[in-house]
């Protein structure tokens, strides 16, 4: 009995004997371990390396340092441990994977290829047909590929890289119906996947299902918020529809805290402040700040200018920012950029299209706005341009007329608001336009008509009012004067010279019992103005109101003795009392 119990105890004494060596040396690679799975790898790499000098024949210990190499993508150095550690352990599949994987990123295809053949023939196990999967699908092998990463689901479907390596297969093979299914099974597996969001909004993007693209570019961001590439795919999508511009602004300011040397960002975030420009007067900033309307065109300049010197070759860059400076008034920096945008163009040999017609309208405003004459004849010359590609740029019509306008060519610039007035007639501005011209020519006849439909379509234009009263005073007739001189006192019922204008037209048009009332309140405004008094009194002398006209016959005389219509009528007046 004693014999068997000692026979026992000796042989446990063996067997603790041999786990040991086994059990301290799996204690002493713990840290490493650790600092690995943190992230560490360069303490990793060191613990190893101190490791691997004290116990040279652990195979485990190369495979760690060899996987801290290879994520420091020391990749030569990588695969000389692997290599290591199936030197101890020619079975080890985790090594000969790695190793294959480690050839795979050196685009070494062929050896690792074969590396991931030969661990087939050790086991079949779903990372050798990912690995071979990974060379096919670099080799542009892609039906191989999806049937490679199919093997390897079919070992071990609840693998989530296995399922992301088949949707991207499938995602450059454009079957995105696939690669949806399988990414979205891999993100069901684990939803924290980055590539995997990124990958599967692309695909919704190629599929134009643009919202659930827009969701899954946010969650990148969400899950990691350093994800340049994801702020740009959100903001290109955002630049898709303009009243997304807000957000794409957002989103492109982001993506620029990451880099700054992208000009095509620059251009397009230069286009969203254009865009907003055009349909807010203020816009508020998440940091609090209020952007008004010059400083959101400042910013758009300021965007496009560093997008241009990043690339100076984009055409598309130099015309938006003529666009922005053009809507800051500073036309000549606008021209500057115009001239630039068409060189480019020539440097293509490129065609004048009907689209382009708004460039030459632009470009011929500036010309115009600049007010140097010298610049008219181009001004003329590019809104010609424009209504030759296209005939309802009726805007360029307009431009024109004015063009010649300043230049004093008025009989020349009429059929330019003729056509403006053909193809928009309900275009208040145009009839006006054109009427001017008849005024400056004095062709009182021809401004009357066009002036008439100005009041009709902007009933409350003052300016209107005004000169079609003086056009009808012209004409003499008085009483169509007065109306359109009561029509604007309506419009500034307190204008004390309308009073008096109505009641001199009134009284002209023999309407003197209306001409009163208007002429007493120009005269309680100017009791010095000679002429308002003498039109009272004549309008109180028709309407047989003679004594008081008599009065107001002298204080003419007071404020202008030698006024002899006023003495004339004074004598009238006494000499019909002694008859």
């Amino acid at each position: 009995m004693c014999d068997k119990i000692l026979l026992k105890r000796f042989l446990w004494v063996i067997l603790v004997l041999l786990i040991l060596p086994t059990t301290a040396g799996c204690q002493d690679l713990e840290p490493a371990i650790k600092a690995y799975e943190k992230g560490d790898y360069n303490q990793a790499i060191q613990l190893l390396s101190q490791y691997i000098l004290q116990k040279p024949n652990e195979p485990e210990a190369y495979f760690y340092l060899g996987n801290a190499f290879l994520k420091k993508e020391m990749l030569d150095s990588a695969i000389v441990q692997y290599k290591k550690a199936l030197d101890l352990k020619s079975k080890y599949w985790q090594a000969l994977y790695q190793l294959g994987y480690a050839y795979y990123k050196q685009k070494r295809y062929d050896e690792a290829k074969e590396t991931f053949a030969s661990g087939l023939k050790i086991k079949e196990r779903g990372e050798f047909y990912n690995g071979l999967g990974l060379v096919q699908m670099a080799k542009d092998m892609l039906k191989d590929a999806d049937l490679s990463f199919w093997k390897a689901i079919s070992y071990d479907p609840k693998n989530p890289e296995f399922l992301k390596n088949r949707g991207d297969v499938n995602f450059k093979k454009g079957v995105l119906a696939i690669a949806i299914e399988s990414y979205n099974d891999a993100l069901a597996l684990d939803s924290t996947l980055v590539d995997v969001h990124y990958n599967l909004g692309q695909s919704y993007l190629k599929q134009m299902e643009f919202n659930k693209a827009m969701e899954e570019f946010k969650t990148v961001i969400r899950l990691d918020p350093k994800h340049k590439e994801a702020y740009l795919a959100l903001g290109n999508l955002y630049m898709l529809d303009r009243r997304h511009y807000p957000e794409a602004r957002v989103i492109y300011e982001e993506y620029l805290k990451f880099d700054q040397q992208n000009s095509r960002v620059h251009l397009n975030l230069g286009d969203t402040y254009y865009s907003l420009s055009r349909i807010v007067n203020f816009l508020p900033l998440a940091e609090g700040d209020t952007l008004f309307k010059p400083q959101i065109l400042s910013k758009s300049v300021e965007n496009l200018e560093k997008s241009i010197a990043l690339d100076p070759k984009v055409a598309d860059a130099y015309f938006l920012l003529g666009k922005a400076y053009q809507d800051l008034g500073k036309f000549p920096e606008a021209l500057k950029a115009y001239e630039n945008y068409e060189r480019l163009l020539s440097e293509q040999n490129y065609e004048w299209k009907k689209e382009d017609a708004d460039y030459w309208v632009r470009k011929g405003q500036a010309q115009v706005e600049i007010g140097d004459s010298a610049l008219i004849p181009t001004a003329i010359t590019s809104l010609t341009r424009a209504i030759e590609l296209d005939s309802t740029k009726t805007g360029a019509y307009s431009y024109l007329g004015s063009a010649l306008y300043k230049q004093k060519k008025y009989t020349e610039a009429i059929p330019f608001f003729k056509k403006k007035i053909e193809s928009d007639t309900s275009n208040a501005n145009a009839y006006m336009n054109l009427a001017l011209c008849y005024l400056q020519l004095k062709q009182f006849q021809e401004a009357r008509e066009p002036l008439k439909k100005v009041v009709e379509l902007d009933p409350n234009n003052s300016k209107a009012h005004d000169l079609l009263a003086g056009v009808y005073y012209q004409l003499k007739q008085y009483q169509e004067a007065a109306e359109e001189y009561l029509a604007k006192l309506r419009l500034d019922p307190n204008n004390c010279e309308l009073e008096g204008n109505a009641g001199t037209c009134l009284l002209l048009a023999k309407l003197s019992a209306q001409a009163i009332h208007h002429l007493r309140k120009a005269v309680s405004c100017f009791p010095r103005n000679a002429n308002y008094l003498l039109m009272l009194a004549q309008a109180l002398e028709t309407n047989e109101n003679t004594e008081e006209a008599r009065q107001y016959y002298l204080k003419v005389l007071e404020i202008d003795p030698k006024n002899k219509e006023a003495q004339d009528r004074i004598d009238y007046i006494d000499m019909k009392t002694i008859h």
